[in-house]
């Protein structure tokens, strides 16, 4: 990758990254919760054992709340150091993946320097590059890996295998075994997808060992932390997490096919570029190419992997994107052919359609079943959406590196102006820095605070609570009462109960109303009862 290309690269990042923080808070539930274990762990000093809301916190291991620690002693506590980890991993990855490509194809320059690009133009990938995941590390950490295994597969003698360990240690330390699932099957398809390199009986004892090794990584810090955080902590981290998420998930479960509907909109806008067609047109000839073998195998095994375990989310797709980006740039580019205004045509008319769409929504919001900040969209995003679809159909590029890294350019624009359109206008609606605020002064006052219904750590972090709010379900709101007369109870209604005398706080919030709340003076538990509702059924 030349110097320019990396710079502009880098330029699309910064713009993606800038977008996002400027245009929208912390989402909950999870940027939320991710703050607020990474806070706990800030005050207590604990970089052992994650907690949430006083308890351990077993669903994640500990890497992202290490680093988030790691730039609070730099910066001071704050939000948007946390939010940028994951989006230096993406531009990490960016770079890993250009790397990946010389290996693969050694003779095509080309293809190493538009495959970045193809990465950071996905809508899906750019989106995500710049949300509190931990998926993205989870992606770094995949390309480091396989990086590694091609690098044994090509010298042969132990290079490589270090990387190996380490890419599946650190991704362990990210976001436990899920790291196996696009490692391991690349590494155990050696032998098909290598061209003959590899001898299988040397191969597979040295990936065997390379995964011990990485496992072993992860271990360092499971086992004093299992023994630190006691035995149901230690059953989660060391067993309970990883079956239970691939046999019964405890979140998000879905049926095995729930990937497919989404793959199509994962791939865009690349799905609409005519030079992937018609690369795919020599599929018989590229099958044999050891670089789109291996491209396949990785995205194509993960993809069945990551069906096969119940716990599904779009997200979790992350380290099978880069697959994905090669595979497009190495095919797309098979075929020699001029730059011509119609490579661009299709993919400037969806982004037409969706600056009409966000110009649409407001006028019309009122007479579907939309939520009531669509009316509040801005009309700068469609405005910056038109203008990259226009930019981009406007005149072909000079060269095809040239057009794909213009696409990539107006696709970023493009989801720059879908967040600071409905991002921004839904903000109000997640923001939980006013009721953090809130919940803040109450603690320093001395008021105990109790929660009705789930809660996931949504204003720990908002707030810079000390102490750990007490989670009720609403039949014991009294008895809490009773026992805490000066305590405040956050809770959750489907209108608004400012009227109301023991009313504290209230504003909109994930669909519904978030109140804080006072000892009842007449009310009785079950009046409460019927007006208030757990935190999902607010949300």
């Amino acid at each position: 990758m030349s110097r320019r290309a990396a710079l502009v690269l880098a330029a699309l990042w910064a713009l993606a990254v800038a977008g996002s923080l400027a245009a929208r808070p912390a989402w909950p539930i999870d940027e939320t919760r991710y703050l607020s274990v990474g806070w706990e762990m800030w005050q207590r000093g604990d970089l052992l054992v994650p907690h949430l809301n006083g308890t351990p916190y077993s669903d994640k291991p500990p890497l992202l709340f290490w680093l988030m620690q790691a730039g609070w002693s730099v910066f001071g506590v704050n939000e948007w150091w946390p939010r940028l980890v994951p989006s230096l991993f993406a531009l990490g990855s960016l770079f890993l993946m250009a790397r990946l490509a010389r290996q693969l194809w050694p003779d095509r320059k080309d293809v190493a320097a538009a495959a970045p690009f193809a990465l950071l133009g996905c809508f899906f990938w750019s989106f995500f590059s710049t949300v509190l995941l931990f998926d993205m590390l989870l992606a770094f950490f995949a390309l480091l890996a396989i990086s590694g295994v091609v690098r044994a597969s090509r010298e042969g003698g132990p290079a490589g295998w270090p990387l190996v360990s380490l890419g599946i240690g650190l991704g362990i330390l990210a976001k436990g075994p899920a790291i196996l699932v696009p490692v391991v099957p690349v590494a155990f398809l050696a032998p098909w997808w290598s061209g003959g390199s590899v001898r299988p009986a040397r191969w597979y004892p040295r990936v065997l060992a390379s995964v011990a090794g990485g496992i072993s990584i992860g271990l360092a810090w499971a086992i004093p932390a299992a023994l630190a955080g006691g035995r149901d902590y230690g059953d989660a981290i060391l067993w309970g997490q990883t079956a239970g998420r691939v046999a019964r998930a405890f979140a998000h479960r879905r049926p095995w096919a729930w990937y497919l509907p989404f793959l199509p909109v994962l791939a865009f806008p690349w799905i609409l570029w005519p030079s992937l067609w018609r690369g795919l047109r020599q599929a018989k000839a590229l099958s044999r190419d050891p670089g789109v073998r291996l491209c396949a195998a990785w995205a194509g095994t993960g993809l069945l992997l990551f069906s096969a375990i119940s716990g599904k989310q779009v997200y979790y797709l992350l380290p099978l994107a880069p697959a994905v980006a090669l595979l497009t740039m190495r095919v797309g580019t098979s075929v020699p052919i001029a730059p011509r205004r119609v490579e661009t045509l299709w993919i400037a008319g969806a982004l037409l359609f969706l600056a009409l769409l966000l110009a649409v929504v407001p006028l019309v919001s009122d007479r579907l079943p939309l939520p009531p900040w669509a009316s509040r969209l801005s009309p700068a995003g469609a405005l910056l959406s038109a203008a990259s679809g226009l930019g981009l159909a406007w005149r072909p590029a000079s060269s095809r590196s040239r057009l794909v890294e213009r696409i990539a350019m107006c696709a970023v624009v493009a989801v720059v102006a879908i967040q600071w359109s409905i991002a921004r206008a839904a903000a109000g609606t997640y923001d939980v820095e006013d009721i953090g605020r809130h919940l803040n002064r109450l603690q320093r006052e001395g008021h105990p605070l109790s929660h009705v219904g789930r809660y996931s750590g949504e204003y720990q972090f908002a707030g810079r609570l000390d102490c750990s709010i007490d989670v009720i379900d609403s039949n014991a709101v009294s008895r809490w009462f009773a026992r805490h007369p000066d305590g405040y109870v956050i809770a959750y209604t489907r209108r608004s109960l400012t009227s109301e005398k023991d009313v504290d706080f209230s504003r909109v919030f994930r669909g519904g109303v978030v109140t804080v709340r006072r000892l009842p003076g007449a009310a009785s538990e079950a009046g409460f009862r019927n007006r208030s509702g757990g935190h999902e059924a607010g949300g």
